[in-house]
């Protein structure tokens, strides 16, 4: 089947539901210049230990943590939205999807314009202390790196001394989800006729549990993302094929 004959038919499932659920993972920004996790050659994983993001490696040595934040933030900072963003958001929009749900930290699906984003692994862009709950932007927390400050520590809550760690809001391993994010999702999941997974492998749990959901009510699945998934043979329609690629095909196909 050839690549284009996919985007048409991908094109008729959007055009025939109109109630599209999208569920993103980290293929669909690794065009914006932030690297995946997974992918082999260019994954995270293979240059950092991934110990560094769980609670148990964040809380016995933070500064591994910063050391490795330090190094990403000009990545992160310095990224924009590309082609698979604009067109979600261009979709959303004009009442083609529902909305966004999206494994990603990077925060490029509200700054392409989605109004309607669950974010399921919560975000970079902003840090908490772990006492107190006091939030900072996440800028601030990395001037405060570069000044020498690793880890960072919450000076005062409302005038009282605090002194707790300060942790990006992103979900670590061995967090649970954030409440509302999931359980809005997994209504979502319920409701729609059709989702559509761009560049995520479905590989983390329990967030890769919810195509099944979706498919469990009913739902037609495509998936569009580069590897294999545990998802493809239950799949309507599998794309291998890079998110961009795939996005500014589509975009004639649905006259946007």
């Amino acid at each position: 089947m050839s690549l284009e004959y996919q985007i048409k038919e991908l094109s008729d499932l959007i055009l025939k539901h109109k109630n599209s659920i999208v569920f993103t993972g980290a293929g669909i920004s690794t065009e914006s210049g932030i690297p995946d996790y997974r992918s082999p050659g260019s994954g995270a994983w293979e240059k950092y230990d991934s110990s560094i993001v769980s609670i148990p490696g964040f809380l016995q040595d933070p500064t591994q943590y910063y050391d490795y934040a330090l190094e990403m933030y000009p990545i992160r900072a310095s990224a924009k939205p590309n082609a698979a963003h604009m067109i979600l958001a261009k979709m959303e929009k004009v009442g083609l999807i529902e909305g966004v749900i999206t494994q990603n930290v990077d925060g490029l699906h509200l700054t392409a314009g989605n109004t309607n984003v669950h974010e399921l692994h919560g975000s970079i862009r902003q840090a908490s202390c772990l006492e107190c709950g006091q939030v900072f932007t996440m800028d601030e927390i990395i001037k405060r790196v570069k000044e020498g400050e690793n880890p960072p520590i919450c000076k005062d809550f409302e005038g009282q001394p605090c002194n707790g760690l300060i942790k990006p809001t992103a979900v670590f391993f061995g967090e649970g989800l954030p409440t509302r994010p999931w359980t809005s999702s997994v209504d979502k999941c319920k409701e729609t006729s059709l989702m559509i997974v761009v560049g995520s492998s479905l590989q983390v749990s329990p967030a890769n549990s919810l195509p099944d959901v979706a498919l469990k009510t009913g739902s037609d699945l495509a998936i569009i993302d580069l590897l294999d998934t545990p998802f493809d043979s239950r799949a309507n329609l599998k794309i291998q094929d890079r998110a961009v690629h795939v996005a500014e095909l589509l975009e004639s196909f649905l006259n946007l």
